[in-house]
């Protein structure tokens, strides 16, 4: 219960400031533990409703859940391409607008002027000196510009990725 707590608290924090605010408080001894509290037994609007979405078009929290150890490779393979592949990626396509942070292609030296923001671009290996720097880009990064989530109009946010089903 503690490490799952842990983790909620972390990026409930992470991506909210006034929690992160309240957490902070709470740590000094400034507040009760009910402030805290309260933060951490509702999810962020649209949390649910982007594990709901992927789910529902791609199987996605299905197949992180399953066991694989010993699954065949070519089925595991077989079912990503299938059904977690193209479900997922229709799912992001129609309802979110992700563009990558960097242009440039991956394995090309770029270089990160003074003043870029940390949150956008993490520097990796042996960092010296102030900026400009000078590396080989590893990865674009990827930005959330735009999200319409289906049923994100409600009021009522529920924890509820996908309901258990049962045939009768």
């Amino acid at each position: 219960m503690r490490i799952i707590t842990a983790f909620k608290a972390f990026f409930k924090a992470l991506f909210n400031g006034e929690f992160a605010e309240r957490l902070a408080k709470f740590m000094e001894g400034q507040s009760e533990p009910s402030s805290v509290q309260a933060g951490l037994s509702a999810f962020e609007p649209g949390t649910v409703g982007v594990l709901a979405l992927l789910q529902r078009e791609g199987r996605f929290i299905d197949f992180l859940q399953e066991d694989l150890e010993g699954a065949p490779d070519a089925q595991v393979g077989a079912v990503v391409k299938s059904t977690v592949y193209k479900g997922c990626r229709k799912a992001l396509r129609d309802y979110l607008k992700i563009v990558p942070i960097c242009s440039e292609d991956e394995g090309r030296e770029i270089t990160i002027e003074k003043g870029f923001e940390p949150v956008d671009i993490r520097l990796v290996g042996k960092v010296e000196g102030d900026p400009p720097f000078k590396g080989v880009l590893r990865h674009k990064g990827w930005r959330l510009t735009q999200a319409h989530l289906p049923g994100e109009d409600q009021e009522n946010v529920s924890d509820v990725i996908c309901p258990a089903e049962v045939e009768l």
